[in-house]
């Protein structure tokens, strides 16, 4: 079964790379590859591998379109296009939000939040701020247990780089939150 057909759930990487086409335009996996490094990779980024294995996936779906380039002297280029149904899967995707969702994923998604509404992008933060705070509540849990002594100590420093992250992304969070 096709993971990617119309109906089923998209992927990260699927729904990035789909997003990638309807901000860009018709690209090759080279072209895709070099946009994602300038660009989305500061907050996803896939093996190159993983990039040019989707767009032939993708296609096969529906979810984009391809068409050769015939080249001379050069191997054949291979473009792709999003279509009318990968824009749904991502608009789907984009809309989606999910209790424990990964913070990568909740980056990507603001990063691409000119494809969606703020109310979208506000739903995906409030999501972040719960799962943090239920986190930071376990941290501070576990710090109340840690003695700093023996096995402790060494335990307490990533205790600590846990905490301060924690609180630093809660800070941050709330302040797109307020911006949107």
């Amino acid at each position: 079964m096709n993971p990617t057909r119309v109906g089923a759930r998209t992927t990260t990487t699927e729904a990035a790379v789909l997003a990638l086409l309807a901000i860009e335009g018709e690209l090759s996996g080279y072209d895709l590859h070099r946009r994602v490094s300038r660009s989305i990779g500061h907050v996803w980024a896939p093996a190159k591998s993983r990039l040019y294995a989707v767009l032939p996936r993708l296609a096969a779906a529906g979810l984009a379109r391809s068409r050769v380039v015939r080249q001379a002297g050069r191997p054949d280029k291979h473009l792709y296009a999003i279509t009318d149904a990968g824009r749904e899967a991502v608009r789907a995707w984009l809309e989606t939000v999910e209790p424990g969702a990964s913070t990568d994923t909740v980056h990507l998604k603001l990063f691409l939040g000119g494809l969606t509404s703020h109310d979208v992008l506000r739903r995906h933060l409030e999501q972040l701020l719960d799962d943090l705070r239920r986190r930071l509540a376990q941290l501070e849990e576990l710090e109340r247990s840690n003695t700093g002594r023996g096995h402790d100590r060494y335990h307490r420093y990533l205790l600590e780089l846990g905490l301060r992250s924690t609180r630093g992304s809660i800070g941050w969070a709330e302040e797109v939150l307020a911006d949107l």
